[in-house]
């Protein structure tokens, strides 16, 4: 297997620049030869590379719940969110005493993680989570892959959920070269990024100014030009009544949707696409407040699970089609 040598002294640096990379293989160990330390590559790398007999991680794999005392095993939680090093847990207030036991557990299991931090949910103006780190490092800057794509994101700074990246995918596959696309909402621009790179002209926006940092640094980290991506730091609703005739739009602002949908429909184009993103209790239909709001300016085509939000919620999409007026 390929190994990139560096020197202890540089060991570390080299690490991260790895793991930015997305090319460290987390399921074999480090080498150390002397005074040089041999790092294991799942891709391309420049520097020292050479051939060498792999060292599979022993750390135990699968369900980290075994790792724990069997009166645990049923408060911790099954799923969690893993973003690059980190893994992000909610827990449950009979749980939460046990916090620090059940994240060394997780942490023990999985090779690649460093971090285990408890999220307390969405909290502030800017939605961001309050996360508080539990085991392992200090250190909640991530570099995440997913549908081909990398970013990197202060997860303190700005919200990030893996959980959407499916639905990122199927944004994407909808974007057609050259159609305008807008997000108001972006964040670090996950939705922004993969639809730029897809082929749209896309504007994404964000009030909390945190989010132009790791906006941008996604947008250059996936070879977007500025011709076809532009970020703005702006409240959505100082924003969006000045804007019309894109092609798409998402709005992706799950706890006070409606409050935006009048002006986000207004700068979809007649006939352009908007997917709004809301949260509904499980088994009821999302669309009759949407549509009651929509009068005639546009019709819901169709209503979508993208991820369970708590035991009697979910997060739903409506792809909603602007009408001819």
């Amino acid at each position: 297997m390929k190994h990139l040598r560096v020197s202890c002294r540089e060991a570390e640096a080299a690490r991260h620049a790895l793991e930015r990379s997305g090319v460290l293989h987390s399921a074999y160990l480090p080498q150390r030869e002397g005074d040089s330390v041999l790092w294991p590559l799942c891709g391309a790398a420049d520097g020292d590379v050479v051939e060498r007999e792999p060292r599979l991680c022993q750390r135990p794999v699968g369900d980290y719940r075994q790792q724990l005392p069997s009166t645990l095993r049923k408060l911790a939680p099954r799923g969690f969110d893993l973003l690059g090093h980190a893994a992000i847990l909610r827990l449950s207030d009979e749980a939460e005493p046990h916090a620090t036991l059940i994240a060394e557990a997780l942490l023990a299991s999985h090779g690649q993680l460093r971090t285990v931090a408890l999220d307390s949910g969405v909290d502030g103006r800017w939605r961001v989570r309050a996360l508080r780190v539990i085991a392992g490092e200090d250190d909640l800057v991530v570099h995440h892959r997913e549908n081909g794509l990398r970013f990197e994101v202060d997860l303190r700074q700005v919200f990030f959920s893996p959980r959407l990246a499916t639905e990122r995918a199927r944004i994407a596959a909808l974007v057609r070269p050259g159609e305008r696309f807008l997000d108001p909402f972006a964040g670090a621009a996950p939705f922004a990024v993969s639809a730029a790179a897809a082929g749209a002209q896309v504007l994404a926006a964000d009030g909390n100014p945190a989010a132009q940092r790791w906006a941008e640094r996604n947008s250059a980290l996936n070879n977007l030009s500025s011709e076809n991506f532009e970020f703005h730091i702006a409240l959505a609703e100082t924003l969006l009544p000045s804007l019309r005739d894109f092609d798409r739009v998402v709005l992706n602002h799950p706890t006070a949707q409606l409050n935006y949908l009048e002006p986000a429909l207004a700068a979809t184009r007649p006939g352009g696409s908007l997917h709004l993103y809301l949260l509904a209790n499980r088994g009821e239909d999302a669309t009759a407040e949407t549509a009651a709001a929509l009068v005639e300016r546009g019709r819901v085509e169709a209503q979508r699970l993208v991820h369970p939000f708590s035991p009697g919620r979910e997060l739903r999409v409506l792809d909603i089609r602007r009408g001819s007026s």
